[in-house]
């Protein structure tokens, strides 16, 4: 809410620059991702913890693009990333090593 907020503002700021292109574009880089997001946080509980890292990782790839508006191609070109990620976590990194990790993010 906090990063819709702060880009409002900067959107009301290039406005009174005479600029329209961050009100153009603040449906598709601030209100469609904190719909994704409100979705992912109310969908049911996943099964796996798999699932569970996929969720939080796309949600912090979308406040990355509210957040970096620069950069938002960049990154949702790279969502993939996160899936890619996710899945070299659970099958390729040492049992210790990702049990560990697993606990600081599903409790």
């Amino acid at each position: 809410m906090a990063l819709a907020v702060w880009r409002g503002l900067d959107v009301a700021q290039s406005l009174a620059n005479g600029d329209e292109h961050e009100l153009l574009a603040y449906p598709l880089t601030v209100i469609f991702p904190a719909v994704l997001i409100a979705i992912l946080l109310v969908m049911p509980p996943t099964e796996s913890r798999e699932g569970l890292l996929m969720r939080v990782g796309t949600i912090v790839q979308l406040l990355l693009i509210v957040a970096l508006p620069a950069f938002a191609l960049y990154l949702a070109l790279g969502l993939p990333v996160v899936f890619l990620v996710v899945e070299l976590f659970e099958t390729r990194l040492p049992h210790a090593l990702r049990d560990r990790l697993a606990r600081l993010v599903v409790q």
